[in-house]
């Protein structure tokens, strides 16, 4: 059968039936958490796999790569998003705080730390999202022409 007819007909279909056709598809009851609509676009990729095929081991290897990344640094922007040599600044209280970026961390006053979280606690003795903190959540930096992968 054509992926569009076969895309098409799982559109038109019920959600108990698109539940049946999940089993069919993936041989397990669909996730309880999972939505109509992300259920109908999981199923829909798996017919896309199916019929144009999958991702290559080379592309598996990134992905997985880059997962490991991100649960070494899991609630931190990890230092790898900014280039190392950037400089941050943050006026705090009216004293100026600067932070440089280091390979894998942070170097504030002499010290190293894991994130900019960490950092942003010790000056302000609170939690504060660091990124947010040091102004890389900004809409400003859009407006003002910056760019943090320049």
């Amino acid at each position: 059968m054509d992926l569009d007819v076969k895309i098409g007909r799982l559109i038109e279909m019920n959600p108990s039936q698109k539940k049946a056709e999940w089993r069919k598809v993936f041989g397990s009851p669909a996730p309880p958490a999972f939505g109509i609509a992300l259920m109908t676009r999981a199923i829909a990729a798996r017919y896309q796999e199916k019929a144009l095929g999958g991702l290559t081991k080379a592309e598996l290897r990134m992905l997985e790569v880059e997962s490991r990344k991100d649960k070494r640094h899991p609630r931190c922007v990890r230092a790898t998003s900014v280039k190392p040599g950037t400089w941050l600044s943050r006026t705090w209280h009216g004293e100026v705080h600067e932070v440089v970026v280091l390979e894998g961390a942070f170097e504030y006053r002499g010290s190293r730390y894991r994130s900019l979280t960490a950092i942003a606690k010790h000056i302000t003795g609170s939690a504060w999202s660091g990124p947010r903190f040091f102004g890389l959540h900004s809409s400003r930096l859009g407006a003002l022409g910056v760019t943090r992968h320049d």
